[in-house]
């Protein structure tokens, strides 16, 4: 149970949040300032609530019992966003910025039309409802239920009620702000968490001399679970799409003061992602020295905090707990409400004032939060709930991918074969998802035990199917390629430090640590 320093811990984060929402509730709201925050975010805010908004419940959790039952090489998904996130800043937050747009399907419709945009929308929509939202109530949720005894219904409508209210209030600006305060949160409560894991198993010397050595090793062979050459093509595929083009990660972005300015915030999220493999993978190799017979790898993370942690630091980490599933169910409250009113309302009602739609986007939140706590529930369904995830990202949002970076890369690329590109992508994604989860083993050879390697030939079918069908058909116009490709971003607007020094030392520290973990 909790003591009273415990409560007094979760009282002070929830009183900072709140204080970081007031100060943003100020603001005029006007669309511009209810999701994107006026467009006026620095780097900083940017960074950390790319992180905040990223990391939730089932990646805490997820994580370390991923940890216990493979090792480190999970953290391998962290430093792959790392190199995602460079991505961002280099190609993609040129692109978006100079265009002003409010979400990511509506710069999809000016290169490709309003079916794409549409698609993608409502994709994400589900997306938000069925994965994001749903399994951040289910995973936090059911850690309070068997960490304190809560009752796990009325967690989870207490955090969807406080969640929805704030992001309400304040828009954007209010999730930012509080993210900046959840994330920090977050890193130091799970920094001590470690600490004391490590000091429990005798430090690193002592872990490493009670685990298998493969459980420390990041790269594995071609034929592993997680290869890394998995991670280095397919995840970077997968994850291309995750921090590049979906709407609750690149919103962020979207709300910088500057390109410069957004640039600078996915960078400093890299940096910040490189640290996740210490502080949320590692606590589930300690747990394995510690505890090596327990019963399901996911009870790694509760095993810690119930054993090893006193009265005062147990509320410190559960108050970052609470902190980052709210900050990541904001995320996707706020971008909810962003794609219904800017990609299906606004196309209805384009006169709509800025008042009306911050009152439709207020609504679509209370609705988000409802769908959530409804959803919740098929989420207990699932017994791999983290894996399952990994499943779907790699073999669904990769055929997305394929299609829209190779029609912002390539000037030829039209809609039809973006059409077909992503069909033909989908129907061989589920076909490789249903052939792997249900044991059919049609496409079977060692190196396709992964499916890392398996959504590298979705992502190379989808590619080559739209190469080939805008081949066959007319070239698009000029008006969906001037300022919608690559190549015609223009020059970066360089700040005072030029962000690519930033990106280049980021790509050599990532690459460091791969080394120093093979």
């Amino acid at each position: 149970m909790l003591g009273l320093l415990d409560s007094l811990f979760i009282l002070v984060s929830l009183v900072l949040v709140i204080g970081a929402v007031l100060r943003a509730i100020g603001k005029r709201q006007t669309d511009s300032e209810y999701f994107l925050a006026g467009r006026d975010l620095r780097w900083p805010f940017i960074g950390m609530s790319l992180l905040a908004s990223n990391i939730s419940a089932e990646h805490v959790v997820g994580m370390a019992g991923d940890g216990y039952r493979v090792g480190m090489v999970t953290g391998g998904y962290e430093w792959m966003a790392a190199w995602c996130l460079i991505i961002l800043a280099t190609l993609f937050a040129p692109l978006y910025l100079r265009s002003r747009i409010f979400t990511i399907p509506e710069f999809l419709e000016r290169r490709f039309g309003w079916g794409l945009r549409a698609f993608l929308s409502g994709n994400l929509l589900v997306m938000n409802v069925l994965t994001k939202n749903a399994i951040d109530l289910w995973a936090g949720s059911l850690l309070f239920t068997l960490l304190f005894g809560w009752n796990q219904f009325a967690v989870m409508i207490g955090l969807s009620i406080f969640t929805a209210i704030y992001t309400m209030k304040g828009g954007l600006r209010a999730v930012v702000y509080a993210d900046m305060v959840q994330g920090t949160w977050l890193i130091v409560s799970s920094i001590i968490l470690t600490i004391v894991g490590l000091v429990a198993v005798g430090g690193w010397s002592g872990l490493t001399a009670r685990v298998d050595p493969g459980l420390i090793q990041m790269v594995k062979p071609l034929d592993s679970e997680l290869p890394i050459t998995g991670f280095l093509i397919g995840n970077l595929f997968g994850g291309m799409f995750y921090w590049c083009m979906d709407q609750t990660n690149v919103q962020r972005v979207l709300g910088a003061r500057s390109v410069d300015q957004g640039q600078k915030g996915a960078i400093f999220a890299g940096f910040l992602k490189l640290l996740i493999p210490f502080i949320l993978v590692l606590p589930g190799v300690i747990a394995h020295a510690l505890y090596p017979n327990l019963p399901k790898p996911d009870m790694a993370y509760p095993q810690l905090v119930t054993d090893l942690l006193p009265i005062g630091l147990r509320g410190l980490v559960l108050a970052g707990l609470i902190a980052i599933l709210m900050s990541s169910m904001s995320a996707c409250y706020n971008a909810s409400a962003t794609l219904v009113v800017r990609d299906f309302v606004m196309r209805f009602r384009p006169s709509l004032s800025d008042q009306d739609q911050v009152r439709i986007g207020r609504r679509v939140t209370v609705l988000m939060a409802i769908l959530g706590v409804l959803a919740a529930p098929l989420v207990g369904l699932s017994v791999t709930i983290w894996h399952y995830l990994q499943l779907i990202s790699a073999y669904l949002g990769v055929p997305l991918c394929a299609v829209i970076f190779l029609g912002l890369l390539w000037k030829r690329g039209n809609t039809s074969g973006a059409i077909a590109g992503g069909a033909v992508g989908f129907a061989f994604g589920m076909f490789l998802f249903l052939d792997q989860t249900l044991g059919w083993a049609i496409v079977s050879h060692p190196y396709l035990t992964s499916f890392l390697h398996r959504s590298i030939l979705v992502w190379f079918l989808a590619a080559f199917t739209m190469a080939a069908v805008s081949l066959l058909t007319a070239p698009p116009p000029n008006y969906k390629i001037e300022g919608n490709v690559f190549a015609s971003a223009g020059e970066q607007s360089l700040g005072r430090t030029d962000f690519r020094i930033w990106a280049a030392v980021l790509f050599v520290c990532t690459l460091i640590l791969w080394y120093k973990f093979r």
